[in-house]
């Protein structure tokens, strides 16, 4: 009985960390090689369901959306009530353009798990996007009911209330969003539109003109040639980049953000601290800041301070796909074979939507973990 257990043990492990090894693959976009571990792991087990979760999230990264849905429906055979699957499904559905099927997963996905935030942003956001404001405002209203801080929640929110005329409604979300992200230049356009609507002409043009500093073309295509130089492997160029950008403009969170990146590149990892500390003073509500600074204090094993980090990220943004990974590769050094797959799982299921930067791909500049 013991060498049964032992061997069952020994089976979890390795499944674990081809999981863990196709996660990391799939991150640094290397999809053939992702795929092959996630075969792997199905030929292991055939019963289990999370691989061809994987697997659809591999063919909806290559947009392959046929094989997304097929390897989804596989993981649903197998397992009929994973949430993430159901979310992950409705999100494949959305992209074919097939709305009502889509609702109907993230519905379910929701009806077995309600607690999946990520699943309830993207159907609120779903049914903005079908012009369906009073559903998308119940569903969003009840996302920030489990949590009040979700970014873009607020910011859909106050769209839907000044298209339907309710313009205090809709100011009180913008302004809500702009404390949460004040460097979303969105969401300060809405709230000028807002104020515009309430006949408040100065603080409207204060609101217009907050929104256009933050859009700055200047700067921001100097941080694009940044994140293009990082992601080539030009380090001094890509920092030097970041200096100009910030001496134009010092407030600027996605600067000081972008020159975490570098500096943590450079493994010069307690001034990417700094540098990402600066980006969340001035804007503490950027996801993917959150989650970068994790990532340093992981590299410099202080795990208590990395797991606040990345769970202040979903706090902010559920479908951070790459927190939820991260989270799942610290469990997995810890051996604690099912808080790493869950957290896994819940990260595949996370689809993409309009996110807190500022038109820069940092996600390419970063690379993978």
């Amino acid at each position: 009985m013991k060498g049964s257990a032992q061997r069952a043990r020994e089976a979890g492990k390795e499944v674990l960390a081809s999981v863990r090894m196709g996660h990391l693959l799939l991150q640094n976009r290397r999809f053939a090689e992702a795929e092959e571990e996630m075969r792997k792991v199905a030929s292991i087990d055939p019963t289990f369901a999370l691989p061809h979760v994987m697997l659809s999230r591999i063919h909806l990264e290559e947009g392959r959306l046929e094989e997304a849905l097929d390897a989804c429906g596989e993981a649903l055979r197998l397992n009929p009530r994973q949430a993430e699957a159901h979310a992950l499904r409705g999100h494949i559905l959305h992209r074919k353009g097939l709305e009502a099927p889509a609702i109907a997963a993230y519905r379910e996905a929701l009806r077995l798990q309600p607690e999946l935030a990520a699943a309830r942003v993207s159907l609120g956001y779903l049914h903005f996007t079908l012009g369906q404001g009073r559903e998308a405002a119940r569903v969003l209203r009840r996302a920030l009911k489990d949590d009040p801080e979700i970014v873009m929640a607020h910011l859909v929110l106050a769209e839907i209330h000044l298209s339907a005329g309710r313009t205090e409604a809709g100011l009180a979300c913008a302004m809500e969003t702009t404390r949460l992200n004040p460097q979303l230049p969105r969401a300060h356009y809405v709230r000028g539109k807002c104020l515009l609507a309430l006949e408040r002409f100065e603080e409207a043009e204060d609101a217009f003109e907050a929104a256009a500093a933050l859009n700055p073309v200047g700067v921001i295509s100097m941080l694009s040639r940044a994140a293009r130089m990082l992601h080539a492997g030009s380090r001094e160029d890509a920092l030097a980049q970041c200096d100009e950008a910030l001496r134009i403009q010092p407030g600027f969170s996605w600067a000081h953000a972008l020159r975490g990146l570098v500096l943590e590149e450079q493994d010069r990892l307690l001034e990417a601290i700094d540098a990402f500390r600066e980006a969340l003073r001035r804007s503490p509500g950027i996801a993917r800041v959150h989650y970068h600074l994790g990532r340093v204090y992981h590299r410099l094993d202080q795990i208590p301070e990395a797991v606040i980090c990345y769970r202040e990220a979903l706090r902010f943004d559920p479908r951070l796909h790459e927190a939820h990974a991260q989270l799942g590769h610290l469990y997995a050094d810890r051996e604690d074979i099912r808080k790493a797959l869950k957290a896994y799982s819940e990260g595949l299921a996370m689809g993409s939507m309009p996110g807190d930067g500022a038109g820069i791909d940092f996600g390419a500049a970063a690379g993978g973990p």
